[in-house]
């Protein structure tokens, strides 16, 4: 072996544990680093020279750097997090609908209960106009919580409709950056280089894809992805990739989800989103919000239409005798057709003059009021069945209502610790298999370290085998 195959041997040495000790910096700079896997610089003999009847060593080199990462379970960490992000959702505005609709903020059993029994005092003293005070105020308190707990829901409706719309820029920016990685990878790949740390901050950028909504993603030959959602439509491909945007619900008022095509066409997917964050928006604001506006406007209609029918049948303070005699026909509260939650109040002329709340059920000869029948109905209500059902007094309807959203929130919550707590145990198998361990990346910098400094002494042993030979043959 000559003394530049000795050279050479100490160059190629030097420049793998260099090589080595960077890659180890690396590792140890992005031990915090979301996603990062741990990589490995291989060391592989380079090929051996014939001399003579021997094959001689000629040293070593890097044959590439290697990431530890488990595709499997990387897979499973994306279809949990699709279910993990949904939960979150749930969790999330289960808690935001039981904050408007649980009894300790609306008090909404409190402000029906205290209305009805206002009648029922009215009715042991049915000239009384303090007591008339009393109604008023009970009843103003009570569609004003009403009213509260309708504008509460809505506002929730449309915060989750502007969260779809997010959710889809989101999604957009998150597949162009696919596509953008798909082809610095696919260049990388075509080199020495595997370009590990784009696959990473493409594992990321899946991940948190996978949270918004459910996909389907494989790889190719050249080490690119292509992703699409769960019922087949491209989102990447390549280094192409394919935006989401939002359409108008002309029934609901909401945003549906479209998928567009590379001639700018839509197709509406909303249905085809099973899981994800998505999902979740939708289910809170097309399922649950709805059920609950729905249900507080049943009871705002139940009580705007049996007191007036009632009510209307009675005479008031202010009655003027008639020929023949007549109900007021007043109605308490305002009429309504429609949006009774949001609209509901007590009318305009019982707000006027509270002489006009009616207490009795008939007069006397001279046109007097007498008696305290519509009082007693109207404070009666509260056991009666008011519903079209006919299946729940009032209480136990608004008390059903709370009992759901504290049950679904309940639920809600414990599902997400569990998905919390799963996602957990995969995340530490994952570290398991791509973590960086400080104690061992330093003990690798310590052996690599030694081994530049004794690839550097054979540059000092050659040139003094070179003296040597010039001593030699002087």
């Amino acid at each position: 072996m000559s003394i530049s195959s000795i050279l050479n041997i100490a160059k190629n040495a030097m420049t793998a544990n260099q090589m080595s000790v960077q890659v180890t910096s690396h590792n140890i700079s992005n031990v915090n680093t979301e996603g990062y896997s741990r990589q490995e610089a291989q060391f592989v003999e380079e090929t051996p020279s014939l001399i003579g009847n021997a094959l001689l060593g000629n040293g070593v080199k890097i044959s590439g750097v290697i990431r530890y990462y488990d595709k499997y379970l990387e897979k499973q960490i994306e279809r949990k997090n699709t279910e993990l992000e949904e939960q979150r959702v749930l969790k999330k505005y289960f808690e935001r609908l039981e904050g408007v609709l649980n009894e300790d903020s609306t008090k909404l059993t409190k402000n029906i209960t205290d209305f009805f029994n206002s009648w029922q005092e009215l009715s042991t003293d049915p000239q009384s106009t303090a007591i008339r005070e009393g109604i008023m105020q009970k009843a103003q308190i009570l569609t004003r919580s009403i009213n509260y707990i309708y504008s509460s829901l809505k506002d929730i409706q449309i915060e989750l409709n502007e969260n779809v719309r997010k959710e889809v820029d989101e999604i957009n920016r998150i597949t162009s950056s696919l596509a953008a990685l798909n082809t610095k990878i696919f260049e990388g790949s075509s080199g020495t280089s595997e370009a590990n740390d784009y696959m990473d901050q493409r594992q990321v950028l899946l991940k948190k894809l996978a949270g918004k909504m459910d996909i389907v993603s494989f790889e190719d030959s050249y080490g690119r992805i292509t992703v699409l959602t769960s019922n087949g439509k491209v989102l990447v491909e390549g280094g192409n990739s394919w935006n989401l945007g939002v359409l108008n619900n002309d029934k609901t008022g909401f945003f549906d989800i479209a998928w567009k095509d590379l001639q700018g066409n839509s197709t509406d997917i909303t249905e085809g989103i099973k899981s994800g964050s998505l999902r979740g928006y939708f289910t809170i604001r097309d399922q649950y919000a709805v059920d609950f506006i729905g249900q507080i406007d049943t009871i705002a209609k139940g009580i705007t239409t049996e007191v007036n029918k009632i009510h209307k049948e009675g005479y008031s303070l202010n009655h003027v005798k008639k020929t023949p005699e007549e109900p007021d026909g007043v109605p308490f509260f305002k009429e309504l057709t429609g949006n009774f939650a949001k609209d509901m109040a007590v009318s305009d002329i019982v707000k006027k003059d509270i002489k006009n709340i009616a207490s009795a059920s008939e007069v006397d000869d001279t046109g007097k009021p007498m008696g305290n029948g519509i009082a007693v109905n109207i404070g009666s209500l509260i056991d009666s069945y008011m519903f079209e059902d006919n299946t729940a007094t009032i209480i136990n309807y608004t008390s059903s209502m709370t009992n759901k959203i504290g049950q679904l929130t309940l639920g809600a919550k414990d599902f997400a610790q569990y998905s919390e707590d799963t996602m957990e145990i995969m995340e530490k198998q994952r570290d398991s298999v791509s973590g960086v361990s400080i104690d061992e990346e330093m003990a690798n910098l310590i052996k690599f370290q030694y081994a530049f400094q004794a690839s550097a002494r054979l540059f000092t042993v050659a040139d003094e085998l070179f003296r040597s030979i010039l001593e030699a043959v002087r």
